[in-house]
């Protein structure tokens, strides 16, 4: 087995560390072959004396669950997970008070869900766990466990059914009976829940409603806990809800912010700003907190702003993200071209001789892929972006992108680098010089590749910030200098 990924325990009182046979020992058992380039993303207890672990292979298309006898060491493979894609990191799994169930999430049908599973109580390690049943199911996907009540016999999750761009709680009873919504209110909900499932601490926001708390009861009242201060003071515009379709007929979710006075006759410079990459989604009735507020302020200065979720992002089920394996980059661009076209048409007020495009981190990264693939855009802001996906997280890249020396010709295709002779519009690059994520390294190699290509562009770093460039001052100058990037490129001379 790896030497480098190696799962062991010891007594709460001290002594000598007992090494436990996942996943090379137990591979071995089991007649597979070894391998060695594994992770191990999630262990526990399921009760004193046995553990739970989770492996998952190296191109994380298989997720197997070990239960592991911490006296013999001992490993029995209970559960196997897997995908001709990848299979996401399991954080779903909760061993019941009974003591010989339990719960499990799988996107196995399409859609993330919820499964029950039984084990034998008595002999643990001797058979693969039983399905029981599905607990939730649907075009919709569930987000996680919150809480359960077993002695009513009731699990509370939050998921997206019946509007992908809501979070709502929902309970469902473990026979699998009696789905329905707990929480009330259009938008965002979260919950929290005491260890006995009696009460949960909701959290709360929507487009226009910054986040508040509440202490609840599943089947009582809720009482204030925070309440955040009032906005109405600030003339916020609500962002409208759009729809649009990509070449293949899918739906693709957005956000359109218009300036007040943007009509036909007067019509407003449009600001793409998408992030664009996997499991995140943007397009949703919850506070977008500085970067919304950032918009707003765009807004007020006469430009629009254009968000939508394009394939390959998160939570619109497992076909949806899958739309960008081993190829990042063309199907994104695509999509957010698709709905600028019939953006443009439907709405008159958008001028589309006045384009820009903004984004942050893999918004960062489409900023430049934009600018690179396409010639519709006067103005780009690319802040933190990666510019060469072997420069980044092996863990995140590979699960999407598979190990460089397979596909070797996705990565170089994804990479603007080597795009950089074709840039057009006008190019600033942001990016903080302590920056753990997100490696300063890609931008200079951006610049290098620029340079070399002879195109001018321009470039800001903040000395020692990270990923966020957190901070008054820092955000308060970033933010400026984004605004006067697009007023001179998009409002000057006009």
């Amino acid at each position: 087995p790896n030497p480098a990924v190696r799962l062991g325990v010891v007594s709460a009182s001290g002594g000598k560390v007992k090494w436990l046979a996942v996943p090379g020992e137990a591979r071995r058992e089991e007649g597979s072959a070894p391998d060695d380039s594994y992770y191990i993303p999630r262990f526990g207890w399921v009760r004193p004396g046995l553990a739970w672990v989770q492996v998952l292979n190296r191109a994380q298309n298989q997720l197997d669950l070990y239960f592991v006898d911490a006296e013999s060491g001992k490993a029995r493979r209970v559960l196997r997970e897997s995908s001709k894609t990848w299979v996401d990191v399991n954080s779903d799994f909760r061993v019941l008070k009974s003591g010989d169930r339990f719960l499990w999430g799988s996107d196995r049908d399409g859609h993330y869900h919820l499964y029950l599973y039984s084990f034998d109580k008595a002999n643990p390690l001797g058979g693969e766990a039983r399905l029981e049943r599905q607990l939730t199911r649907g075009d919709f996907d569930f987000f996680q466990t919150e809480g359960v009540d077993e002695e009513a016999g009731v699990v509370y999750v939050t998921a997206n059914a019946g509007d992908a761009r809501q979070r709502q709680l929902y309970s469902v009873k473990l026979d699998g009976s009696d789905w329905r919504r707990i929480s009330e209110g259009e938008g965002s909900h979260s919950a929290e829940f005491a260890p006995d499932a009696r009460h949960y601490i909701a959290g709360f926001s929507a487009l226009l409603t910054p986040p508040r708390l509440q202490v609840c009861a599943p089947a009582g009242a809720c009482f204030p806990l925070w309440e955040p201060k009032d906005v109405s003071a600030y003339g916020l515009i609500e962002p409208q809800f759009v729809n649009f379709r990509a070449d293949d007929g899918t739906e693709l979710q957005g956000m359109l912010l218009l300036p007040p006075d943007a009509t036909p006759a007067h019509k407003a410079p449009l600001i793409l700003n998408p992030y664009g990459g996997p499991q995140a989604q943007t397009a949703r009735n919850a506070w977008g907190g500085p970067n919304f507020l950032f918009d707003e302020i765009l807004a007020k200065e006469g430009f629009a702003i254009l968000i939508v979720d394009n394939r390959g992002m998160g939570q619109r089920g497992k076909r949806f993200a899958e739309a960008i394996f081993h190829n990042f980059g063309e199907t994104e661009l695509k999509d957010q071209l698709a709905a600028l076209h019939q953006a443009l048409e439907r709405f008159p007020q958008l001028d589309g001789s006045r384009l820009g495009w903004w984004g942050w981190s893999y918004g960062g990264y489409m900023t430049l892929y934009a600018l690179t693939h396409s010639d519709l855009f006067q103005a780009g802001v690319s802040v933190a972006p990666v510019t060469d996906w072997r420069n980044y997280d092996s863990i995140y890249t590979e699960r999407y992108m598979g190990l460089p020396k397979d596909n070797e010709g996705g990565y170089k295709k994804s990479s603007p680098v080597w795009s950089a002779a074709r840039l057009q519009g006008r190019l600033l690059i942001i990016h903080g010089t302590g920056d753990d994520n997100v490696h300063f390294q890609n931008t200079v190699q951006m610049a290098d590749a620029l340079i070399a290509a002879g195109k001018q562009f321009d470039l800001m770093f903040y000395p020692g910030k990270t990923h966020s460039i957190a901070g008054k001052v820092a955000r308060t100058h970033l933010y400026h200098l984004i605004e006067r990037h697009f007023e001179q490129a998009l409002m000057e001379k006009r």
